[in-house]
């Protein structure tokens, strides 16, 4: 099959690229816009989307793509959106996700449900019906989709600390989960066309500047322009196999999973990052909440009932060690007897906080 790219703009289909050195991803797709608007940075002829909760598509008029002003993302954000977005109803679904790629990716996950995205619905009202209508045929399947993807990321980066998977890379575990078919994966390619990237697919992007200066420019920097192929795809999972199978080569980028609200990133800083910076209703992100979160837990183990709670453990646990030594049983019970009144008399205000940390302390 002989794929080509649009030349200028193009009202369907949807292109995605990537640049592991910037850690980026370029997508290019038409929009309607409904709920999003997007940024441009003319130097870099990028395009950056973003939620809005002004309503309004300019009457159900889609704005068409380009691929020489994409839009601009981190690497692997696509997928991230994916699986971490609520798709129980179409409201929640279109904010978490919709809202940034449109409905041309749904355009061919099912090969017998076959529908027609206009470039003018008219107005809004229109394009909400029969987007909400794509939706709901289409639910259970994106639902088994996501839930599919999510199992192999799992595997692929060890979500759960396996011990087994523990030696082996991103990319030999993404290999086995496809060669063994531990999950649907596998399946998702079958849309999936990937144009190669060449000189003359240039034009375009070079076409402002002189050859002279193209020439000492390459000459100057000693350097090839960078390739990258575009896979062109109108179904949502073999987007997601392109962006996952990308992600696997590219080590020391790892997806991880926030240990506070449990929704999957990828760290900005440091690999050991355990909390997303997503944000979140109250304006906190969970890194800022965890850094709170740890705090307090700092304080909470100074005070009595940490402190009775670490050295219950520490104290049981020597028993543990010393099942005959029965002198080493009986003074961990007088201790435990003692504590617990001290305790008790701190709920009921006979005893102070401090005095009771004292008394744990010298123990």
């Amino acid at each position: 099959m002989n794929i080509d790219l649009p030349n200028v703009q193009h009202f369907e289909d949807f292109y995605i690229w990537f640049n592991k050195e910037k850690k980026e991803e370029y997508y290019s797709t038409p929009m309607y816009f409904y709920k999003a608007d997007f940024d441009i940075d003319y130097d870099k002829r990028l395009r950056y989307v973003h939620w809005k909760n002004k309503e309004g598509t300019d009457n159900g008029l889609k704005q068409p793509a380009t691929l020489y002003f994409p839009f601009a993302d981190k690497l692997g954000l696509f997928l991230l959106r994916f699986i971490n977005a609520d798709l129980s109803t179409y409201d929640s679904a279109y904010k978490d996700f919709f809202y940034a790629y449109g409905y041309e990716i749904l355009l061919d996950i099912d090969e017998e449900y076959k529908f027609e995205l206009k470039n003018n619905y008219g107005n809004d009202e229109t394009y909400l019906q029969e987007t909400k209508k794509i939706y709901s045929t289409l639910k259970d399947q994106l639902l088994n989709i996501q839930e599919n993807i999510i199992q192999a990321i799992n595997y692929i980066y060890n979500i759960y600390d396996e011990e087994d998977l523990k030696p082996y890379t991103y990319s030999q575990r993404y290999a086995v989960y496809l060669i063994k078919r531990k999950g649907a994966l596998y399946s998702y390619r079958k849309n999936d066309n990937v144009i190669q990237d060449n000189y003359s697919n240039k034009f375009e992007e070079f076409i402002g500047m002189s050859e002279e200066n193209l020439l000492n420019n390459l000459k100057e920097k000693n350097m090839l322009i960078a390739m990258s192929n575009t896979h062109k795809s109108n179904d949502v999972s073999s987007i997601c196999y392109a962006i996952l199978e990308e992600l696997s080569k590219t080590e020391n980028y790892p997806i991880k999973k926030c240990q506070n609200c449990g929704m999957y990133f990828i760290p900005n800083k440091r690999l050991d990052e355990i909390y997303c910076d997503y944000p979140k209703e109250k304006g906190k992100t969970c890194r800022e909440q965890g850094a709170i979160l740890s705090y307090n837990k700092r304080l909470q183990d100074k005070t009595p009932y940490g402190e009775y709670r670490k050295l219950y453990q520490q104290k049981f646990a020597f028993v543990n060690k010393n099942k005959q030594n029965k002198q080493v049983k009986k003074e961990f019970d007088i201790w435990k007897k003692q504590a617990k009144e001290k305790i008790f008399k701190l709920k009921h205000n006979e005893l102070t906080e401090d005095e009771v940390y004292e008394w744990l302390k010298k123990q």
